[in-house]
């Protein structure tokens, strides 16, 4: 295929329908025969007419259906695209202007930006955002206009995405619209619809710039880390094809919850813990204090000895605030203060170390980084 590009006389084949069966044009012995079975057929075919040369079976890791587990099968069809390489630069360098946490993630995205081909920002799916363009019917051009998205657009905001499937081509264009290419009045409508991840790279716009008590771009994006290739991604390309600026200024990523061998929870397996049982087994602020205290820039481990060990710690965290607040409950700051230079030096010694919390906790809000917040409250209580 890549070899074939190069030559513009050679054509694209495609002797597979969008049903997975052979067409004619592999020839009239397999057509109407699925893949697998025109397999067989070939190779008889070929070891009758004596052109065999030689079979042989491999194995080899291969994209499955992850519902019917049925191999997937690959075939060329038109498609619509985002011509990333046109503003590749320009993305790598937005990525450089956001602050990412951890820092990893910087690294990450600008690898998958460099190297990745252009957007196919089309899906044949029967529901969806649908892709805005028409064609005529005599000459066949696609039609894409200003004026002809203008047009939709406005329909869109008033009826609704659905208008595309609800009305004909000629009542979602301009009244007397002809083609441009030929002055045409007949038409149809695209029926792809747009990938899911350009619905989701365009909440910046949609959301951010359409609503007055927010801003674009956004102070932060949070999402789990296999969004580099996706949310995260798809939102830089649209702003920085738009806008020339990423979307967002910060970006936090995370990890997800495992069992306590750092197995992924399943229904089937039994190892999910459910919130609710927690709470009822040791209250919701055991469940909080887990949240607070968990790295969650990777996948983060929850079992009921961790959750035990847990318990221990908040009963020091509160009865140290107990204690605490049981000592000081008359203190009375105006009369009861004392200067700072007639404290004792043990005092003195206890401000500072409570200085150094404060201003370390501070650093820690202002980095994402909860569970060092969690680890020096500890540290200080006990």
């Amino acid at each position: 295929y890549e070899v074939c590009k190069n030559y513009k006389d050679i054509p694209i084949i495609v002797p597979v329908d969008s049903k997975g069966r052979m067409t004619k044009e592999a020839g009239d012995f397999i057509d109407g025969l699925t893949t697998d079975e025109a397999n067989k057929v070939i190779a008889k075919r070929l070891e009758e007419t004596g052109n065999l040369f030689a079979i042989k079976k491999m194995e080899h890791q291969y994209p499955h259906c992850w519902r019917c587990k049925e191999p997937v099968l690959f075939r060329a069809t038109e498609q619509w695209f985002c011509s990333v390489s046109d503003f590749v630069d320009d993305a790598v360098k937005a990525i450089e202007e956001v602050e990412w946490i951890p820092a990893w993630g910087e690294d990450r995205i600008t690898a998958m930006v460099r190297d990745r081909s252009d957007w196919c920002i089309s899906r044949q799916r029967t529901w969806g955002v649908p892709i805005p363009i028409f064609y005529c019917k005599d000459c066949g051009k696609e039609i894409i206009t200003r004026e002809t998205i203008d047009h939709v657009s406005d329909i869109f905001a008033k009826e609704g995405a659905d208008a595309w499937y609800a009305k004909e081509a000629k009542d979602l264009l301009p009244d007397n619209f002809v083609c441009p290419h030929c002055g045409s009045s007949n038409f149809t409508k695209e029926n792809d619809i747009m990938d899911v991840w350009f619905d989701s790279g365009v909440t910046h716009a949609a959301v951010c710039e359409s609503r007055d008590y927010l801003k674009w771009p956004a102070d932060m994006y949070l999402e789990g880390a296999d969004q580099y290739r996706g949310w995260f991604q798809s939102s830089l390309l649209t702003a920085v094809a738009t806008k020339g600026k990423a979307p967002y200024r910060t970006v936090v990523t995370h990890g997800w919850v495992v069992d306590g061998e750092g197995k992924k929870m399943s229904k089937s397996i039994g190892n999910v813990i459910v919130p609710e049982q927690v709470i009822k087994e040791y209250g919701a602020d055991i469940l909080r204090l887990w949240v607070a205290s968990s790295d969650y820039h990777s996948d983060i481990r929850i079992s009921k000895e961790i959750l035990k060990q847990l318990s221990e710690v908040y009963r020091k965290i509160r009865n140290t605030a107990r204690f605490i607040l049981g000592n000081i409950f008359d203190f009375n700051p105006n009369t009861d203060m004392v200067p700072y230079e007639n404290l004792e030096e043990l005092d003195k010694w206890a401000l500072y170390r409570l200085n150094n919390v404060i201003r370390r906790v501070k650093g820690f809000y202002d980095k994402y980084e909860f569970y060092n917040i969690f680890h020096t409250l500890h540290n200080f209580c006990v």
